[in-house]
């Protein structure tokens, strides 16, 4: 079958325990919806008639956070309905990702973990409601290696108050030794309905939060990391399949609580209602048709989230028209934060920290 739309993605949404900064659809795991919810979402990927994809990848919430047997049902669903071509990523914990469900990810195909590992630091991981250790990271690693799956990304955040220079060298050199191939790293952001958000003093001001971002990127690039996206760096060769096709603004499925799916220029968002979503009359919660306006804005706006831009050719292919033109003004006021270089177009890397501020001057917004 043609393989029309690149990317899979499923969500699982249950944690064993709520982090202190998390505002992702997300339910505790004792709260025993996993079967019944488990039971729609199989239902919900059975309705996808395509077969093959070049990447999947399994987020939350913590997948890893599901028992053996429901572990099992669902990827072993997902092994006899669909394959895989390049990439399939699982995210994970430290604590919940034992040696079994190790062993259950390699048996079904899965070549890619994402664990959510924030800080070696202890206090950090305190304040973040992190359940695991630094030697939690260690035997995680180790066991993955041992069973094929070397292609590992650590997650972390910077912007604690307590946290310093020193403790973000820790955590590159510690990833390095591991032999960590991609790592995230994300600004902590203080969202309403979060633990956090009761306590925004943890934060660092605006403007330390960009000197530690441009000492980050540096950091990462003198340990053989380099930066092909705001958050993310990877080893060459390294980089995120999956993510990769929403930054190229390419097609996807996503299923699950609270996931969106962008398919023949509609937008499909399920509800984040759990009652909702495993009720026999579950729906989309909306559907909306993007125009031509929408897909050139998306286009440009995750495009230009990636060190290399986009191609004015593709642009040009895609919209027919071309970008110097339209954009002629926009970009006479915005030149000095943009690289125009192998008929290309990006934004300065050094100027990644203020790119909401970037794309608000330069793109078309939709009055509403």
């Amino acid at each position: 079958m043609k393989n029309t739309v690149p990317a899979l993605y499923v969500h699982i949404p249950f944690c064993d325990h709520i982090c202190s900064y998390c505002d992702f659809p997300k339910l505790l795991s004792k709260t025993n919806f996993q079967d019944a919810y488990l039971k729609r979402l199989i239902l919900n990927l059975k309705k996808i008639d395509q077969k093959e994809f070049d990447t999947i990848f399994i987020g939350g919430g913590t997948p890893s956070s599901l028992t053996l047997v429901q572990l099992e049902s669902l990827l072993s669903f997902i092994h006899e309905s669909f394959s895989c071509k390049k990439e399939y990523s699982f995210e994970a914990n430290p604590e919940s990702l034992s040696l079994e469900k190790i062993k259950l990810l390699a048996k079904y195909g899965v070549n890619r973990v994402s664990l959510g590992v924030q800080s070696f630091k202890k206090e950090s991981l305190v304040l973040l409601n992190r359940m695991h250790c630094k030697d939690d990271v260690f035997e995680v690693v180790k066991n993955l290696q041992d069973n094929g799956i070397t292609n590992i990304n650590l997650d972390f955040i910077f912007g604690l108050k307590i946290e310093s220079n020193k403790d973000y060298i820790t955590n590159i050199q510690t990833a390095k030794k591991l032999g960590i191939k991609h790592i995230s790293y994300y600004s902590l952001q203080i969202e309403a309905g979060t633990r956090l958000f009761h306590t925004p003093e943890v934060r660092k001001e605006d403007d330390a939060l960009a000197d530690d971002y441009a000492f980050i990127v540096s950091s990462l690039k003198e340990y053989g990391y380099y930066q092909y996206e705001i958050s993310n760096f990877a080893l060459p060769g390294f980089e995120s399949k999956h993510n990769l096709t929403y930054w190229h603004n390419k097609q996807y499925y996503g299923i699950g609580l609270g996931s969106t799916s962008s398919v023949n220029n509609e937008k499909i968002m399920q509800t984040r209602n759990i009652t909702k979503y495993i009720s026999e009359d579950n729906t989309p919660e909306t559907v909306t048709p993007e125009d031509v306006s929408d897909r050139e804005f998306n286009y440009l706006m995750l495009n230009l989230r990636l060190v290399e831009g986009f191609s004015l050719d593709e642009y040009k292919d895609i919209f027919h028209k071309d970008f110097l033109v339209e954009y002629a003004k926009e970009i006479e006021f915005e030149k000095e934060d943009l690289i125009f270089k192998d008929n290309r177009v990006s934004v300065k890397p050094d100027k990644f920290y203020i790119l909401d501020s970037v794309l608000v001057d330069l793109l078309h917004f939709k009055e509403k």
